[in-house]
């Protein structure tokens, strides 16, 4: 149990590298299409290769092939339609729109790290090895989530403070995932609640990706946005092979 716990924590506390990134002493225009192009890029990685394979083969639990790849295709679209709600909540104004985009980053891996932390949980338990990769997986993506959220709400509001107490919610929201788990989830979660919930976030975090962080950063750098996307793409692909 401990040892679930510890590396559930790990990877969630990983997060807070990503907020040191704002220390690094580069101008505006060049850091925010950067940070936001790398931050898309990653999110649409894990959305496309991690979250909704798994989201389709928690299904297959239950249901033949095709009735779970319609079922992952639903939640994935609901997903989208949730997150065009939470953009009609946060108006866009450009004046703020940098940070709005933190914000709604914010929430929406608040989201993704809660069920994250389940998992990792629950995984850990059953099987240590494939707790520890899944661990080191998630630690490599959570870097550039702490940025996503960090650059917007520093260079939008000047507060290092506030950056960093969001980012680390958004960290600690795993362990908080592992603490449910434990106490509430693990004798009751059934495959359907983590696939629903894997769909869901994909579609919430290529919503995101695509609408708010690259319309954002190509608004500063068209260029720099587009190669920090690939990057971002390439280095998530990688990661995944690896780990």
């Amino acid at each position: 149990m401990m040892v679930s716990f510890l590396l559930t924590t790990i990877a969630g506390i990983s997060t807070l590298i990503g907020y040191l990134f704002i220390f690094i002493k580069v101008d505006k225009k060049k850091i925010i299409p950067i940070s936001l192009g790398f931050s898309a890029g990653i999110m649409i990685i894990i959305s496309t290769i991690d979250l909704l394979p798994q989201s389709y083969s928690y299904f297959n639990f239950k249901y033949v092939n095709n009735v779970s790849l319609k079922y992952s295709f639903f939640f994935f679209i609901l997903g989208m339609a949730l997150a065009i709600s939470m953009r009609s909540i946060f108006k866009e104004d450009k004046k703020s729109n940098l940070y709005r985009i933190g914000i709604l980053s914010f929430i929406t891996l608040l989201m993704h790290n809660i069920p994250e932390g389940i998992i990792t949980y629950l995984t850990t338990t059953i099987d240590f090895k494939m707790g520890t990769l899944m661990c080191l997986s998630i630690a490599m993506h959570n870097i550039p989530e702490g940025i996503c959220i960090a650059i917007p709400i520093y260079y939008s509001t000047g507060s290092k403070k506030k950056a960093f107490m969001l980012v680390l919610l958004s960290a600690v929201s795993e362990l908080f995932g592992a603490i449910i788990a434990h106490l509430f989830l693990e004798p009751f979660l059934t495959p359907m609640i983590i696939a629903v919930l894997l769909a869901l976030v994909a579609g919430i975090m290529i919503l995101l990706a695509v609408t708010e962080l690259l319309k954002e950063g190509k608004s500063y750098s068209f260029k720099l946005t587009v190669i920090f996307l690939i990057i971002g793409l390439f280095i998530g692909f990688m990661s995944h092979l690896l780990f």
